[in-house]
């Protein structure tokens, strides 16, 4: 339903003489051509409305800790999260802080998106319209909760670590049965020495949640006075977090790093310890709205207390705990974000990383100048003792040794800068193997990043592999790696389980045995293997517990295969079979009858799959209804790039550019999905106009 008429006041924002253009394409990506920078980002504002307005008011109003107010009791929890936090009063000192010229390019985005809504009423969610006017305080405090409270100190993480501590075991971070559902990526970047063309390649592949949720992209081509960015911000941000430029491009991949520590307090006569003495709480009580069903409203009390540390998250089962999170003293985040966009060489791109205000994700970066750099980048605490598993646990809050206030500095993080095999790559695993030769963690602090994987993720070595078969990589053939539906995990065990069977082979394995290790829409035997996977061979420790040949990092490639106990595995596989058969009536049933992709109306067959197999092209596949599973989490935002003297670049969002209800692009680029294909990028102003769907002028 939508609402009729707008019962509130705008003051729109006064625009500098000039003609400031949006050109929707096919897709439904706008591209912004702006007469000032200014006017780039009133338009930005504008643009993300007409394609997300119901969601991008939910997530302000959500990072208001307004959201029980505006939505029910069911959110509740969530503004308490907020709240505890301190992010709206955080909110407001981090807008006073900002450059003022950047300050009125966050005033002209929240502008454009309440002048969106005064021209466009009906187009918005009843809802969401109590949500209105947005300020520039607005656009900072839902970057700063996106970021440092769900992607970083979330619930979820503090329950898992405490958790831990109360069954007195450590975070085994990398090894989570649900770890594909973890906030993830891909990303390669291939310089001179690897590059068929001799020019550099770059790809970007974030994998996150599908739906409508705050880790949701929207593409965007902004163009302004000095600036030509195509890319993709999370709803409501104001500019690009990923993306690339005529000149210079980055993706982003999310790090091992850890932003986030948990402290255990010592509590007495209502005081904390520390350093042998007892300090008083910093104590705030807040009152929180809660709309009820009837539409009158409660009041919701929530105590606040807060240490030196920070706010005490935790406290039960005899433990009272602290959390303390990186990055709450560097107010210049989306700024970073901003500067990286408008670098056109390695040095303005290191000038921009320099700002230290992006707390987390590693940088893949190149260029049209033949360079590649990837960088551990983010906000790695300085701390005084400790290796990375110490701090992964809940440390002593009852003494200044635990406690940090600085960061490492950009020059001492670890990075690859134009390296001789010619290639970055990661996939969220740790910084030692973004190239080769490997980078020595001796060099650098115990606490950076973990150290002796017992197992690698398979995503991981599928990548190494890829990147590594070629002496050189063509443009055509990043494309084709990218799209890679080929399964690691089936080539590193299927030889050992095949043999075992030996000349009588059950059904199941003549079936194993003609399948290709593919996990295309139509291949048969890889259902079949991805449940004999999940029941026998399982993740982390009990992957390698499984395995024949243990994995060796001297030796990345030529490790890590094997079965353990054919015997048990032959076994496992014959309960799977009898599994398969019952649930689809085949023991080669296609993978996409079983694994879909479905946005807006579309329901359509899958490919590609977990990363725990090594997938590169990496799908979850949570979301079940009967005995199909849909794609909840993986590929998004995806391009190739190549820094030719005339750009190639060609990227997809795979569940489409608009979440808004009955807009034409809520499963437009799904069918590119499926054809494991890309649409072109459209820079130059007339290529848009020739595939123009609609034109705003301002």
């Amino acid at each position: 339903m939508r609402v009729l008429a707008l019962a509130l006041l705008f003051t729109p924002l006064a625009l500098a003489a000039g003609k400031t253009e949006i050109l929707w394409d096919q897709y439904g990506v706008p591209h912004i051509f702006a007469a000032s920078r200014e006017e780039m980002f009133h338009a930005h504002g504008w643009a993300q409305m007409k394609n997300q307005a119901d969601l991008l008011l939910r997530l302000y109003g959500e990072s208001r800790g307004r959201a029980a107010e505006y939505w029910g009791p069911e959110n509740l929890e969530l503004d308490k999260w907020v709240q505890l936090n301190g992010v709206p009063e955080r909110a407001k000192e981090w807008y006073a802080a900002q450059d003022p010229v950047f300050r009125k390019y966050l005033d002209a985005f929240a502008a454009g998106i309440n002048d969106f809504a005064k021209a466009n009423p009906q187009a918005i969610g009843k809802e969401y319209v109590q949500v209105l006017p947005v300020t520039g305080v607005d656009v900072v405090g839902h970057a700063l909760r996106a970021v440092h409270y769900m992607y970083m100190g979330s619930r979820e993480r503090m329950q898992r670590e405490l958790n831990a501590a109360i069954r007195g075991t450590a975070v085994a971070s990398l090894d989570i049965p649900d770890q594909d559902l973890i906030p993830g990526s891909n990303t390669w970047s291939i310089g001179p020495p690897h590059s068929a063309s001799g020019n550099s390649l770059l790809i970007i592949n974030p994998h996150l949640a599908w739906g409508d949720t705050f880790y949701r992209y929207m593409e965007v081509h902004l163009v302004g006075p000095g600036y030509d960015l195509y890319g993709a911000p999370q709803i409501g941000f104001p500019v690009p977090v990923v993306g690339f430029n005529r000149r210079a491009g980055w993706g982003r991949t999310v790090n091992t790093i850890d932003t986030v520590d948990f402290y255990k307090l010592t509590v007495k006569d209502g005081q904390y310890e520390f350093d042998g003495k007892l300090r008083p709480f910093e104590h705030e009580t807040k009152l929180l709205k809660v709309r009820q069903p009837d539409g009158t409203f409660k009041e919701e009390k929530l105590d606040v207390r807060r240490s030196i540390q920070g706010p005490v998250v935790y406290d039960a089962q005899g433990m009272t705990v602290a959390m303390r999170v990186a990055g709450l003293d560097r107010p210049r985040m989306l700024e970073q974000w901003f500067r990286m966009g408008e670098a056109r060489n390695l040095e303005e791109f290191k000038t921009a990383l320099r700002i230290m205000s992006v707390p987390m994700w590693n940088a893949n970066y190149a260029d049209a100048d033949g360079h590649i750099m990837m960088v551990f980048d983010g906000l790695v605490p300085k701390r005084k003792s400790g290796d990375y598993a110490y701090w992964n646990k809940v440390v002593p809050g009852d003494t200044s040794a635990t406690m940090w206030t600085d960061y490492l500095s950009f020059d001492e993080l670890p990075k690859s800068v134009d390296p001789a095999s010619g290639w970055n790559q990661n996939t969220n695993e740790p910084p030692w193997d973004m190239t080769f030769p490997q980078l020595d963690p001796a060099k650098y602090a115990p606490y950076v990043a973990p150290l002796g994987l017992e197992l690698p993720q398979m995503r991981t070595l599928r990548s190494l592999h890829m990147i590594t078969e070629d002496a050189k990589i063509s443009y055509e053939k990043l494309l084709a790696d990218k799209h890679s539906t080929r399964m690691e995990l089936a080539d590193k065990v299927l030889p050992d389980l095949l043999k075992a069977a030996g000349s009588a082979p059950t059904e199941a394995v003549r079936v194993l045995a003609n399948w290709d290790h593919l996990t295309e829409t139509d291949s048969r035997g890889a259902v079949l293997f991805q449940m004999f996977a999940e029941r026998y061979l399982g993740t982390g420790a009990r992957l390698a517990a499984r395995l024949r040949v243990k994995y060796d990092p001297v030796k990345p490639l030529d490790s890590a295969y094997g079965l353990a106990d054919p015997a048990g595995a032959l076994a496992a596989l014959a309960t799977a079979a009898e599994e398969c058969v019952k649930t689809y009536g085949s023991l080669d049933v296609k993978w996409g009858d079983v694994y879909r992709f479905a946005s807006g109306n579309a329901d359509l067959p899958g490919n590609g799959g977990p990363g725990n197999s090594g997938l590169f092209r990496t799908i979850t596949y949570s979301r079940k209804e009967g005995n199909r599973f849909y794609a909840a989490h993986g590929e998004t935002f995806v391009c190739g790039i190549e820094f030719a003297k005339a750009q190639k670049a060609q990227c997809l969002l795979s569940y489409g550019n608009a979440s808004q209800p009955g807009s034409p692009h809520l499963e437009d680029q799904l069918p590119l999905m499926v054809a494991k294909k890309l649409h072109p990028v459209w820079r130059e102003k007339k290529d848009v106009e020739a595939h123009l769907e609609k034109r705003e002028t301002f």
